[in-house]
């Protein structure tokens, strides 16, 4: 099909008057004037904003089982039988039917990466997967693309109340060195039985596979560059910034990125809100460093319009929409090692591509008008509600 006479803000930056052909679920031609092909079905944007799907960065979409199914109310990515489950995957969580029903089409949402709790140190891999169609097969965009670890209180919350271990901070830093110490040093004979855990951590140790840290607080952030200074292979990603200043030159350095998720949910010590600054989010664009956004952490309903509202505060610091949309689109799919397939509209990439009545990154009366997941129509306005 092809989408005319639109606005197209590619997600890289740059926003142009240009038209859309999409073949076989691939952007094929971006440019302005496209004629029409005999037999090809035209979607006419003129007045219309045409941005990139918008991507969850990490999120827990399609964690839950639907209503109709045997563990309908399951987080089946919060794995609590121990602390240190390296070797699971997300993706064995990842529900289509669960999160098609949430309609996030109609709030330009195509892609996320499906993630493990917080509740473990280390708790897995991340898997990018769309957000509407049901085999989890047929949505998955690319597996095990990062290692998610985490030093949040929430661990010791999870654990503690049973007499468990971490029950600490001492255990959460001590071990989360041990483990990639013990990674680093990992070298089985032939005839050794294979550890699991070390063996899945040895790529993040070696570089191959990105390790993102979920933090709640600027100590914690201190503490994890402090231990993995002494890996300097290890590509890591913050996830929050809760005390971040945006002085943080060393992540420059260290070619360190952000997910900033939802600044409401992560909490201090005495269980307030964590101190947060969008400005020093801009500070730290400013200065080159990678940052992505993601929705409130238990993707409840309302977090449906987290992406939009998050990037609307990143706004009022940066004042450039198109270097703010990035951060739904390009960035995030950089971040996860997507960014040959979606978070842009160009040429070669897959056609998820969301057309708004207006940009929602200016105004708030903008909406949806139809949405696009590899070429098929996900959303349309009008279409009825089901999950609000």
């Amino acid at each position: 099909m092809l989408i005319a006479n639109g606005t197209v803000h590619d997600g890289r930056g740059s926003a142009f008057p240009a038209s859309v052909r999409i073949e076989d679920g691939v952007i094929t031609e971006v440019a302005p004037d496209l004629p029409a092909r005999e037999g090809e079905e035209v979607f006419d944007a003129a007045g219309m904003e045409v941005m990139p799907g918008f991507i969850q960065a990490i999120g827990h979409w399609g964690v839950n089982g639907s209503m109709t199914e045997i563990r309908p109310s399951s987080q089946d990515n919060d794995e609590l039988s121990e602390p240190i489950t390296p070797e699971l995957e997300a993706f064995y969580a990842f529900n289509g039917r669960a999160a098609t029903t949430q309609q996030l089409g109609a709030w330009g949402l195509t892609a996320q990466g499906v993630a493990p709790t917080d509740n473990n140190l280390f708790g897995g891999t991340v898997s990018v997967v769309g957000l509407t169609g049901v085999n989890p097969y047929d949505l998955l965009i690319k597996r095990n693309v990062a290692m998610a670890a985490s030093v949040m209180g929430s661990m010791r919350d999870a654990y503690g109340k049973r007499g468990a271990a971490p029950q600490t901070r001492m255990w959460i830093f001590t071990h989360l060195d041990e483990q990639l110490r013990l990674a680093e040093a990992y070298d089985p004979k032939p005839e050794e039985k294979p550890n699991d855990k070390l063996a899945t951590l040895k790529p993040v140790v070696e570089g191959e596979l990105p390790l993102i840290v979920s933090c709640d607080s600027g100590v914690a952030i201190a503490h994890v560059r402090d231990i993995l200074a002494k890996y300097p292979k290890v590509r890591f990603v913050i996830m929050n910034g809760s005390g971040l200043t945006g002085d943080e030159d060393w992540m420059v350095e260290r070619g360190v990125s952000l997910i900033v998720r939802n600044p409401s949910s992560p909490l201090d010590e005495a269980g307030a809100p964590a101190p947060f600054s969008w400005k020093a989010v801009a500070k730290l664009m400013d200065k080159g460093v990678d940052v992505a956004l993601a929705g409130e952490y238990s993707n409840t309903l309302g977090a449906r319009e987290d992406l939009i509202w998050n990037a609307a505060e990143l706004m009022k610091e940066l004042h450039d929409e198109e270097r703010v949309l990035t951060t739904i689109t390009s960035a995030p799919a950089k971040i996860l090692g997507v960014e040959d397939t979606i978070g842009a509209i160009a040429p070669g990439m897959r056609a998820d591509v969301c057309v708004w009545s207006a940009n929602p990154l200016k105004t708030y009366d903008a909406h949806a008008v139809r949405t696009f997941q590899a070429g098929e129509v996900v959303y349309a306005e009008g279409d009825e509600k089901t999950c609000m």
